[in-house]
């Protein structure tokens, strides 16, 4: 029985390199989903120092990024872009609730 060697970084590059569209994907999906479950969600105004122009009343925005850990290994994050954004997850699980 012949012995097998692998060498793990090419092995990582691989499978980094055949997943990394369907991770891509997916990060696509929920980040969609946070932003469409957070569209409705607004922060409420808010007057610096109590002086006009008041700020906020901005709605939930969501991201998502998929890079490369450790040269080879694709990992995708999904996560809050703004402030709303912030307060929705807290409030609402936006974030969990996107995973399905």
């Amino acid at each position: 029985m012949a012995k097998v060697t692998w060498d793990m970084n090419e092995l990582f590059d691989v499978v980094g390199e055949a997943a990394q569209p369907r991770i891509e994907s997916v990060v696509e999906k929920v980040t969609a989903s946070a932003n469409a479950m957070g569209g409705n969600f607004h922060t409420g105004l808010y007057h610096r120092d109590h002086e006009s122009p008041a700020v906020g009343n901005t709605p939930a925005r969501y991201a998502g990024d998929v890079n490369l850990y450790h040269g080879s290994w694709p990992v995708g994050i999904v996560h809050t872009d703004n402030y709303a954004a912030m307060r929705d997850t807290l409030e609402n699980n936006t974030l969990l609730k996107a995973l399905g």
